[in-house]
Formats: structure tokens, sequence, C-alpha cells
């Protein structure tokens, strides 16, 4: 799957909560729910490396929410790159993959 495919489909879910919610994106929403996303990746890994509550949950458990989250940051990502119209394929071309020249 490529990255515009991705970006696609996390839209798509976007457009649902939306909906489903009651809730309005404009650029301050995006950023926000990023900060947001971020701030619960934390959350989760300091559970899973014991310097936060565990909720009874085994490793595996905290470490699937780990990956959840990460899925949730990057799809926040994409989201805010996309309503800024931002190209992310081209952003990291000239911005990381410039040292592998």
């Amino acid at each position: 799957m490529d990255l515009n495919t991705v970006t696609k489909k996390v839209e798509m879910v976007s457009d649902q909560y939306e909906k489903n919610c009651n809730i309005k994106r404009d650029a301050d929403w995006y950023i926000l729910k990023l900060q947001e996303e971020i701030g619960e990746l934390t959350q989760n890994y300091l559970s899973y490396t014991g310097r936060g509550r565990s909720r009874n949950l085994t490793q595996e458990e905290l470490k699937k929410n780990i990956a959840n989250e990460v899925a949730d940051v990057l799809g926040q990502i994409l989201l805010f790159a996309n309503y800024h119209n931002i190209d992310v394929e081209k952003a990291m071309e000239d911005k990381w993959f410039s040292y592998l020249k």
C-alpha cells in the first residue's frame, strides 16, 4: 500500500469520525488532535516501560496499545499534511532522504 492510498483511507475514517462525533475539523483541530495522540502514545509507552500505571494489562496488551497509538499518530500526521497540502513523500525526499545521496 502506498502513502497516497493510506492517506485516502485515513481521510475516509476521519470523515466518519467527524460525522459520528459531530465535530468540526479545522486547521487547529488537526494539530491539536495530533498533540492528543502523541500524549496517548507517551502514556502507553510509559505504562509499557514500567514508568506508568499498567492498568492490569499484560506486556502484550501494553505493546498492542503502543502499536495502536503509533497508528493514530501516523494517521493524524497524514491528515494534518493533507489538510495543509503538504506532499509527505516530497518532504521526506527533501529532508530525510537527501542524506542518502
